[in-house]
């Protein structure tokens, strides 16, 4: 659920970017986005899963997106939310623990609900980056953990293209201001920043081993997957 704050900034942004509509319409949200695809609503809860370990899927809370943003699909029983992101048309799935649904995740609602009123993706991020400075977001308060063990990732460009990334499953752990220098990291080795700022991330990869296992038990996902986004493979 959004904060006052936060809606006030959806209320706010919406009035500047999008034009007034004529005397006696009302305006409507748009049904999807090419970079903020709707997927059906079992393969999106499967897929939101899918990057938690199994201990945790059943008990996770899942929030899917629909024409009016993210809703609850699933109520959880233990401290993880999981959603598959698409904020920027990076197209991935996330579980967050509870400080990082309460600090991080809502940039993540925030973002689907502008995104289908008409928002660009650049209007987005601007709005994002005023909103930790405004205080808006907040970085998370403490050292915890989200996971990304998902070996699924996609960048959607605003035309519907579809680029995978390469399968990197993975533990994430919240380092707000933290640099490579900081904890010795070196992008692609065993320990690295995904990035320096409010919310960057320590990220831990998975060994080569369950790397491996996590792609043979998800090879049926992400066929599914694909196919739905409309991306294929190139045969060799």
């Amino acid at each position: 659920m959004m904060t006052t704050s936060r809606l006030r900034m959806y209320t706010l942004a919406s009035a500047m970017l999008i034009a007034a509509p004529a005397s006696g319409q009302t305006p409507t949200l748009r049904t999807s986005t090419p970079d903020h695809p709707m997927l059906p609503r079992d393969l999106e809860i499967e897929l939101a899963l899918n990057a938690a370990p199994k201990h945790l899927r059943d008990g996770a809370t899942v929030l899917v997106l629909d024409a009016t943003g993210y809703v609850k699909a699933k109520e959880g029983t233990n401290a993880f939310t999981c959603v598959v992101s698409r904020r920027g048309g990076d197209v991935f799935p996330v579980c967050w623990d509870a400080e990082g649904a309460k600090a991080l995740l809502p940039i993540d609602l925030d973002d689907a609900k502008l995104r289908l009123a008409g928002a660009s993706i650049a209007e987005i991020d601007r709005l994002v980056a005023d909103g930790f400075k405004s205080g808006n977001y907040r970085a998370p308060s403490r050292t915890d953990v989200a996971y990304m063990l998902s070996p699924m990732r996609y960048r959607i460009d605003e035309t519907g293209k579809v680029t995978p990334s390469n399968p990197n499953p993975h533990v994430m752990f919240y380092g707000p201001g933290l640099t490579d220098a900081d904890i010795g990291g070196v992008r692609g080795s065993l320990v690295f920043m995904n990035k320096v700022g409010p919310d960057g991330m320590i990220i831990v990869p998975v060994g080569s081993r369950e790397r491996e296992t996590i792609l043979s038990e998800s090879r049926g996902l992400i066929e599914r997957v694909e196919s739905t986004l409309g991306y294929k493979p190139a045969t060799k």
